[in-house]
């Protein structure tokens, strides 16, 4: 390992002195002021009473390889991804624990792309079609965020893709790597006299590093900014996304890992498990300044979404959902003086026509399952943000109404139509103290804050149909999770150089709904509450940006996420860790950018041993993962064209990739590719 590590850490030092040879002088690098949006009142981070990190695209995310958002998120302390190669299973993402039970795609974390919710009102989010080239900004804004946004227990991910453009573009982008891997990408962007638009189009494929894992995907995207008048701007958004494969190649015991890691499961290969998804989405949003102190903003969207999926079982192997979301928001600002005050309502419906098969060895046999199910979420929030003096006071109180509801409209045994109710009513504040305010512009300012919030979490309409008695209608024995946070933090930077953020905190959850298996049903996941968890927590990460050129980034993150009361058929649980969360966490960052258009990044992450089951008897190891990524950006006539490459897995580091919690059999690994590569071009005109 020592060996690896200096094979890579000098590969970073030739491509440094390769880039200092192409230039005389270099650009010294600043820390800009950074403004928050996913608070619903626009501050700064400086005075906001939360952890948040924001990432800001740079033309060097060109050299990313772009095939998972987990690429962008890494450097965020509390926040964990895995699952970045199974395309079936989508990337899972947890912040402070939340959404790491998800059985696929991301729970438990409101999603907002553009301003538009990409959470289902269940609280079930996807990126699948989300694209990854033209990434402006993400906000992260971690912990219980219930009084903001509803149904988000972990917080708030907020991401914008490019909004302006100083000057007509064109960008071609084309890469290839390991295991098959393809990306092309295609970007305009058109300036009139009052209108932006902008407009995306990208295909990417792989063969996947394991057997059975390949995937293809196209994405489209076009965004249209109006600007009416001086007090009136209206956005519109349309995206179309299509995938026609993401195989399934399954979770492995240890055993089948050490015997060939990239094997896929033979139930898998015999049920030819995966994909296929199209997805459609059109949303406008409008923002109307309607004097000096009231601004009023709103929107309104429609999602149709069609899901095709193979199971590795017989019975009931075969999905067909067909999902109708629309959601519409508006809210009124007033600001005066040193107060900001915003109320608002969200209102969201979802409808899920499920359908399920038999399967027979990958071909669809007769229907076992017929549902319609809908969820109606409608939010009134209050948010308020004041300043006096030194002191920043931020709170918010939401209400939401939540009706669930299922049609039975398979009869052949019985009617088990049903209709839930869950409302939540919570509240959060903070406070703020500036104790060394910034003098002038770009001095150095810190601060100290505290906050209380409360949260909740429905169960998605999937976890509810997935009923162990295997009947129709919901499992009613499920209830909501709740979850009471208590943070404690610093925040500050010195000058425009460093800039860092350190938080304590604690969360109380209340009926955890937590993902098992049945020896009855194998390969299908179920859900049930688990008593009260307590979760205990420290993050910090910093940025620093010295010498220049260089910059350096770094975040930790410590996890003492234990089961307080949690008692099953299987046992008591008490005192156990949370699975599927790590203990230790750390991520640092090497960046080297000269003036001349030469970038190098190295990128390490320390990921400490975590548990597959409640008991946890089953341990998964720590691991260390280096990728390093370097281009060179040359002009040619009116053509800036930069080439690069970069390589994953430096140490050829044989971890997992995804952990599959409390499944049965001991089937919980799906082992990470080893050492691999790719490279490409990208040119602007």
């Amino acid at each position: 390992m020592k060996k690896s590590f200096l094979l890579s850490f000098s590969f970073l030092v030739l491509l440094i002195q390769w880039g200092y040879a192409q230039t005389d002088t270099i650009p010294s690098q600043k820390l800009d002021t950074v403004f928050i949006q996913s608070s619903r009142i626009n501050s700064t981070l400086q005075k906001l009473p939360a952890a948040v990190s924001v990432y800001q695209a740079t033309p060097d995310d060109a050299t990313r390889q772009q095939l998972s958002l987990q690429e962008y998120t890494q450097q965020s302390s509390g926040l964990f991804a895995q699952n970045t190669n199974n395309f079936a299973q989508d990337l899972r993402i947890s912040i402070r624990g939340f959404g790491a039970r998800s059985a696929f795609g991301i729970r438990g974390i409101k999603l907002i792309v553009d301003g538009i919710p990409e959470t289902t009102p269940d609280g079930q989010g996807q990126l699948d079609n989300l694209n990854l080239g033209i990434i402006d900004r993400i906000e992260i804004l971690k912990g219980p965020s219930s009084s903001l946004y509803g149904n988000a227990s972990g917080g708030v991910i907020n991401i914008q893709t490019i909004d302006e453009i100083e000057q007509p573009f064109s960008q071609w982008k084309g890469s290839i790597g390991s295991y098959g891997f393809q990306n092309f990408q295609a970007t305009g962007g058109i300036n009139a006299e009052n209108a932006t638009y902008i407009f995306h189009g990208s295909y990417a494929a792989s063969n996947g590093y394991r057997d059975q894992s390949g995937f293809k995907q196209v994405n489209t995207n076009f965004k249209a900014n109006f600007k009416v008048s001086d007090k009136l701007i209206i956005k519109a958004l349309l995206n179309y996304s299509d995938s026609p494969q993401a195989d399934d190649p399954g979770s492995l015991t240890l055993e089948a890992v050490q015997e060939n890691r990239r094997q896929a499961r033979a139930q898998n290969v015999l049920f030819d498990t995966g994909e296929s998804i199209r997805q459609f989405k059109v949303g406008l949003s409008t923002t109307w300044k309607r004097n000096k102190y009231t601004t009023v903003e709103g929107y309104l969207f429609y999602n149709n979404r069609q899901f095709d999926g193979k199971l590795p079982f017989e019975f009931g192997g075969i999905v067909d959902l067909g999902r109708d979301y629309i959601g519409q928001g508006a809210s009124i600002i007033y600001s005066k003086g040193k107060n900001t005050l915003r109320a608002g309502y969200d209102f969201g419906y979802q409808n899920d026509d499920r359908q399920r098969f038999r399967n027979l060895e990958g071909t669809q046999g007769d229907l076992t399952f017929d549902q319609k199910e809908r969820f109606t979420n409608l939010g009134v929030y209050v948010t308020d943000h004041l300043e006096i003096d030194r002191w920043y006071l931020t709170g918010g109180i939401r209400f939401d109404y939540n009706k669930l509801t299922a049609v039975d409209a398979f009869l052949e045994n019985g009617d088990d139509s049903d209709n839930i109710v869950l409302n939540a009513f919570n509240p959060s504040i903070g406070i703020n103290y500036a104790f060394l305010p910034a003098r002038r512009e770009g001095a150095s300012t810190h601060s100290i804050y505290s906050s209380f919030a409360t949260s909740f979490e429905t169960p998605a309409l999937s976890e509810l149909s997935a009923n162990p008695s295997d009947e129709q209608g919901f499992n009613d024995a499920l209830e909501a999770q709740k979850a009471t946070s208590y943070e404690i933090g610093f925040k500050g930077k010195f000058a425009k150089t460093f800039r860092y953020q350190l938080a304590f905190f604690r969360i109380d959850t209340r009926d955890d709904l937590v993902p098992f298996e049945l020896e009855a049903f194998p390969d299908r996941t179920f859900f049930r509450n688990a008593g009260r968890t307590n979760r205990n927590g420290v993050e910090v990460e910093g940025v620093y940006a010295f010498a220049k050129a260089w910059t350096v980034s770094a975040a930790y993150t410590f996890s003492d996420f234990k089961y307080r009361n949690f008692t099953t058929p299987n046992g008591a649980f008490d005192g156990k860790e949370l699975p599927g969360i790590p203990k230790h966490l750390a991520n640092i960052g090497l960046q080297y950018r000269s003036e001349k258009g030469f970038y190098a990044g190295i990128q390490a992450s320390i990921v400490g041993l975590q548990y597959a089951n409640d008991s946890n008897e089953a341990e998964v190891k720590g691991y260390e993962n280096i990728n390093v990524r370097g281009g060179y950006d040359f002009t040619y006539k009116n053509a800036v064209i930069r080439p690069y490459v970069g390589i994953n897995n430096l140490l050829n580091q044989e971890y997992t990739d995804n952990v599959r919690i409390n499944a049965f059999g001991g089937r919980f690994f799906e082992p990470a590719p080893g050492f691999n590569g790719y490279g490409g071009v990208e040119v602007r005109f």
